[in-house]
């Protein structure tokens, strides 16, 4: 039993129904829709379809934290067992995930990068593809993903989004804003798209203009899955912290940053991330803290990504719970030592220097910060995360550098 989806791939195992819904679940998931969920059901349906069990494990996986990983279990299984009865893409798309639960993210990437050049129609895979890709800060990755999409795809929605971010990561950031503006002709909800032409804007200070443009933009987000909802707005949020609207900051966080889904590792991400810059700023951020606090201590020890444990050690030092953001350092320090290659000097070289540095911040040692950031940031891009919400390292750095020369001055 084979059917073939929208793009005329085939999908082994499955119906035209089932092939219908996995149909569905591709949109949901290029338009970040927020019922990508209605794809376990079909994948339950069909135990003997090793795509849809594939991608059904991949959503679970890309929940980002432990929980992702034990859910996934069951559609790992299936997997497995229907994989030998799959077309050579099938299989491949497979591996990729296998690789994925194994936590080795390179290879997952390294097999949608194959995958795709043969395939390029599959879109679904291009998008996961650059998903791995941008964790790993791997900007041209991203990039060449991103223009495959192209070679099938011209004019199809959801396309240019993903293309418009690949520039916007490569400093292209003419060809990102135009690339981003065609995608949202093509497809006003395009969220993607619309958070690709924000990081154009921020990175070229133009925060009025970001401003506007998110609040253009963000009637369609309403209808959107929690993180691009989530993310449009702390960009959002962004400009308006650079424009000085600090009270406007304070209520985008209240009703868009914190609340919807808290123990989404993202949306924990994002509040430690707005609320770090806050303070930054200055601004008394009152209470906000202990519910962001709480969520990531339940996420200490899980080290799946260096730019989320980098920001739990933030939450975990501010909290300033006696030897908690300590422990928390000292078992990350234990998981780079069992890591070989590029992995061991992501976390040991980068990482474990950036968490030193965070402690050392909030513990009022700013001369040690500075000294424990400068040597990593030319190479922080490789803990993942996009530009912007690496920037905060770099603030925080010049915040400390500036604090160590007002001292020096000091009779």
């Amino acid at each position: 039993m084979t059917a073939r989806d929208q793009f005329d791939l085939a999908v082994s195992g499955a119906d035209a129904a089932a092939a219908a819904g996995y149909d569905d679940y591709v949109n949901e998931f290029l338009s970040y829709g927020a019922n990508l969920r209605a794809l376990f059901a079909v994948a339950d349906a069909n135990p003997g379809a090793p795509l849809l069990n594939a991608h059904a494990a991949a959503l679970h996986l890309a929940f980002e934290g432990a929980e992702g990983w034990a859910y996934a279990g069951p559609y790992l299984e299936k997997m497995r067992a229907a994989e030998p009865s799959g077309n050579e893409r099938e299989r491949l798309f497979c591996a990729a995930v296998e690789a994925w639960s194994a936590k080795d993210f390179h290879r997952a990437m390294t097999v949608l990068d194959e995958l795709t050049v043969r395939w390029p129609a599959d879109l679904c895979a291009v998008k996961w593809g650059q998903y791995h890709a941008f964790n790993l800060g791997d900007q041209p990755a991203l990039l060449r993903l991103g223009q495959r999409a192209s070679v099938v795809h011209e004019n199809a929605p959801y396309a240019h989004g993903m293309i418009a971010f690949a520039l916007e990561q490569n400093h292209r950031l003419e060809e990102a804003e135009d690339e981003g503006m065609r995608a949202a002709e093509i497809a006003i909800d395009d969220a993607w798209a619309h958070h690709a032409v924000a990081h154009v804007l921020e990175t070229e200070g133009r925060a009025r203009e970001g401003a506007r443009w998110m609040e253009h933009c963000a009637h369609t987000w309403e209808k959107k899955g929690v993180f691009i909802r989530d993310h449009n707005w702390w960009h959002a949020a962004l400009f308006h912290l650079a424009l000085g609207r600090e009270a406007e900051t304070l209520e985008i966080f209240d009703k868009h940053l914190w609340g919807a889904w808290p123990e989404f590792p993202q949306e924990q991400i994002g509040a430690v991330s707005m609320l770090w810059r806050l303070e930054l700023k200055g601004v008394d951020v009152g209470a906000r803290w202990a519910p962001v606090v709480g969520e990531a201590r339940r996420r200490a020890g899980e080290h799946l990504f260096p730019f989320h444990d980098l920001h739990y050690m933030y939450a975990l030092a501010r909290a300033g719970e006696d030897g908690e953001a300590g422990a928390f350092l000292a078992s990350m320090r234990k998981h780079a030592e069992t890591l070989t290659g590029e992995k061991a000097h992501v976390w040991g070289d980068i990482t474990v220097p950036a968490a030193e540095a965070i402690a050392a911040f909030l513990s009022g040692r700013r001369a040690d910060a500075a000294n424990a950031l400068q040597p990593i940031l030319p190479e922080l891009h490789k803990i993942g995360g996009s530009h912007a919400q690496r920037h905060v390292f770099v603030e925080t750095f010049e915040a400390c550098a500036n604090d160590v020369r007002s001292n020096m001055r000091l009779p």
